[in-house]
């Protein structure tokens, strides 16, 4: 391992600054805070590490004792140092040290999950094997673009299964086994409401309760009681964007409709 690994990982520049919406819009308000930082607002530089070079070390270890490997890593990288230091907490991301093979897998014994008595399979391209102390190779290990984009076809093959958008106000639905033709509508808006309090005007925000004919309740604008029920039905770019609609009528389908529609007919 080169001796200025630590320098080609984390000492180069941040060239990222986040921004907090929040403060910003303190500053531009007339009813916020009286005083404000110089800095509120403005976010503050992230860190901008190189991992490449120390995966791609550790990727050319495979076969070696874990034991002698760490020790090099640990004569380069200085513990005591606080930015070094910061670089063992990836090294957990690239090499399980602590695994067990149990149901035919190997498993993860730090990992997160721990805590609920749940262990999840490698995530690692790499692992220590717990017989010969020796790197291996994770044959199982997928990067996350490639798990993320299975996961996505998977999710869209489930819900074209169930739902059909025609157009934003209408959708065709397959709810307790029975294609239905849906009609969403925008939920009311949001209206402020002011209290007076001890002298002191307190305002908050309120919405009126309309009836969701699929969801068979009442529900308001920003409800979150409903907010996953009302995605999976739905959609929406995420689950905020469901909280916008509700259903106002629902029909079945007749055989011809469905037929038209390119639908199948329910088992």
């Amino acid at each position: 391992m080169r001796s200025d690994m630590y320098k080609v990982i984390v000492e180069r520049p941040r060239n990222y600054k986040g921004k907090y919406s929040v403060a910003a819009r303190w500053r531009d308000d007339l009813d916020g805070p009286r005083q404000l930082g110089m800095r509120a607002g403005y976010g503050g530089p992230y860190l901008n590490e190189n991992l490449a070079p120390l995966q791609r070390f550790l990727l050319a270890q495979v076969g070696r004792p874990w034991n002698k490997v760490y020790s090099e890593i640990s004569a380069g990288i200085d513990r005591r140092n606080t930015v070094q230091q910061h670089i063992y907490a990836h090294l957990e991301d690239m090499i399980a040290t602590q695994v067990e093979w149990r149901d035919g897998r190997w498993l993860d014994l730090q990992d997160r999950s721990r805590h609920f008595r749940t262990f999840e399979s490698l995530r690692q391209p790499l692992y220590v094997d717990p017989r010969t102390g020796l790197i291996r190779s994770n044959n199982q290990y997928r990067r996350w673009k490639v798990v993320r984009d299975a996961q996505r076809a998977r999710e869209a093959a489930e819900i074209a299964a169930r739902r059909r958008v025609i157009d934003d106000t209408m959708q065709l639905m397959l709810l307790e086994g029975q294609w239905y033709e849906v009609r969403l509508a925008r939920l009311p808006p949001l209206y402020v409401v002011e209290k007076v309090i001890d002298g002191k005007v307190w305002r908050s925000w309120k919405s009126d309760g309309v009836y969701d004919v699929v969801l068979r309740c009442t529900v308001r604008r920003h409800d979150h009681e409903h907010t996953d029920r009302q995605h999976f039905l739905y959609g929406g770019p995420n689950p905020h964007s469901a909280r916008d609609v509700y259903a106002v009528s629902k029909r079945q389908l007749s055989r011809r409709e469905m037929l038209g529609a390119g639908l199948c007919r329910p088992c």
